[in-house]
């Protein structure tokens, strides 16, 4: 595309995402208008898509706000259904951080190395299953399986219930995709539900699931993070039961599809490249540093918002007090002026420089140490197994503009 050429698109069209990955469109914002006004419905919003513009967006958490209009929606949401719908990823210090403590020291890495041998007996059963099949959905047969199982054990949930959380939760936080929301947001039939965790009719049930358990906890605490969830204070006051079951709903979402997604747009980027899949692939190759990178390449988020709480400035634009700001993710970790051949899985790469996780800021992901050991065991317990694995059909993307991904994606694996 010409420097000049100014190309026609929406980036609110989640039919945009579906055929490809559009880097055209997010190269041609990051070289000629990188904070980017999109306009919409209202009154448009600032698009940010350079590495080092996400990044400052991020560590300015006063000014950029994920309390004030909420993080997870673009489009503005009314002051009543935001507060009804309210978790912790959508606060502000103090009060974030008043949140995430109490869960913070489950989720260090000497934490969750804890779960490690469960990790790999839970791996293990998966690929049992998966080479027994032999042709399957790499999505659905093995990615999806592993953070449920293991979140599901981390959070103290019973085991009968981890294959439906995988449904309710994609009904949830995929909610744009006719195929899997029963009720597409913005639709006449999701009015109805739009108080409830993610606005989605998936809640009532997910969230009656997790009660089972949250309520068990208040009388009989255990190892796990439900517990905590259960009988911790806020404000020097027990959770309510709303707060008990939006911040129920976030832990099975974050959990669960962006580590799927992960696993799955990476094993598609290893695919594509013979040069990384052999290094990748042979005795040792599996390390936290190509760990990250297959995570910098994936980026199984496309975007989060922030609200200015303040007239501010970002690369010299102007931004005004209550303007939404979107900052992209994905875009920024293929930043051609902070990674060479931002396109190429490189395993050299620096560990940790990518923004997949929200490097930088106070809502860095809690589970990044558990996402990042899931991929790690997923290829470690895989090649040694592996004969060949090939693409055997189209992959198929989500209809979303918030996470990228696919929801089938048809491969064939050969045991040794």
């Amino acid at each position: 595309m010409a420097a000049t050429e100014i190309p026609q698109f929406n980036l609110l069209d989640h039919g945009l995402f579906v055929d490809r990955e559009p880097w055209e469109i997010f190269e041609w914002m990051q070289r000629e208008a990188p904070v980017y006004r999109h306009p919409d419905e209202d009154d448009g919003f600032w698009c940010v898509t350079k590495y080092d513009d996400v990044l400052d967006v991020l560590k300015r958490a006063k000014t950029f706000s994920s309390e004030a209009g909420g993080s997870a929606r673009i489009g503005h949401v009314e002051p009543d259904v935001l507060e009804a719908r309210r978790n912790f990823m959508e606060t502000d210090a103090p009060l974030h951080n008043e949140w995430r403590k109490p869960f913070a020291r489950d989720f260090t890495p000497k934490s969750i190395g804890r779960y490690e041998d469960q990790l790999r007996v839970i791996v293990d059963e998966v690929l049992d299953e998966a080479f027994e099949k032999q042709d399957i959905c790499f999505v659905h047969d093995i990615a999806a399986l592993i953070p449920i199982r293991v979140l599901g054990t981390i959070l103290g949930l019973p085991p009968e219930q981890f294959d439906r959380l995988i449904e309710l939760g994609d009904r949830m936080i995929i909610d744009s995709d006719p195929e899997i929301a029963i009720h597409v947001a913005g639709s006449p039939e999701a009015e109805a539900f739009k108080y409830l965790p993610f606005g989605s009719e998936a809640a009532a049930e997910l969230c009656a699931m997790g009660r089972q358990t949250i309520h068990a906890r208040r009388g009989a605490p255990k190892d796990d993070v439900l517990s905590i969830l259960a009988n911790m204070e806020v404000g020097g006051c027990p959770l309510g039961d709303r707060d008990l079951d939006n911040n129920f709903a976030l832990f099975v979402v974050a959990g669960n599809e962006t580590t799927r997604q992960s696993m799955a747009l990476g094993l598609l980027a290893l695919l594509k490249d013979d040069r990384a899949m052999s290094e990748f692939s042979q005795p040792g190759g599996v390390t936290d540093q190509a760990v990250d990178e297959l995570v910098r390449i994936a980026s199984p988020v496309w975007h989060f918002r922030r609200t200015a709480t303040e007239d501010t400035e970002i690369r010299g634009v102007e931004i005004k007090q209550g303007e939404r700001v979107v900052v992209w993710f994905a875009p920024a970790n293929r930043d051609a002026e902070v990674f060479d051949n931002p396109h190429t899985l490189d395993f050299s790469r620096k560990k940790d420089e990518h923004l997949a996780f929200g490097r930088g800021g106070p809502h860095y992901c809690i589970g990044t140490h558990l996402a990042r050991l899931e991929i790690k065991v997923l290829y470690e317990q895989l090649f040694p197994r592996l004969k060949s694995i090939e693409q055997t059909g189209q992959e198929r993307r989500l209809y979303s503009n918030f996470t990228n991904g696919f929801k089938s994606f048809p491969v064939r694996i050969t045991a040794k």
